[in-house]
């Protein structure tokens, strides 16, 4: 069972980091186009989403950061049960 807790963590974590590059295309394509010194706000979506505009981009990073939240919480929620599954097995 921890092997399996570990399995769906690394799966958990995989969709995280797709997650947030989906993000990162999300928010390059709402850019103003012309400041280009915006371009390191890609990096750093979840915090800097107010600097995007148009309506169809918040639901779209709105749903990604959601989508990265939940993978980062179900991640953490299989870590600590494999962590405690590996120890009560000894």
């Amino acid at each position: 069972m921890a092997s399996a807790a570990a399995f769906i963590t690394w799966i958990a974590l995989a969709g995280a980091l797709v997650s947030f590059v989906a993000g990162m295309a999300f928010s390059a394509r709402r850019l103003t186009p012309g400041k280009p010194s915006q371009r390191w706000l890609v990096l750093v979506w979840p915090l800097a989403m107010r600097q995007f505009k148009g309506a169809e981009s918040a639901s779209d990073l709105n749903k990604a950061l959601v989508a990265f939240m939940t993978c980062l919480m179900i991640a953490a929620a299989a870590w600590s049960a494999a962590t405690n599954l590996h120890r009560f097995a000894r």
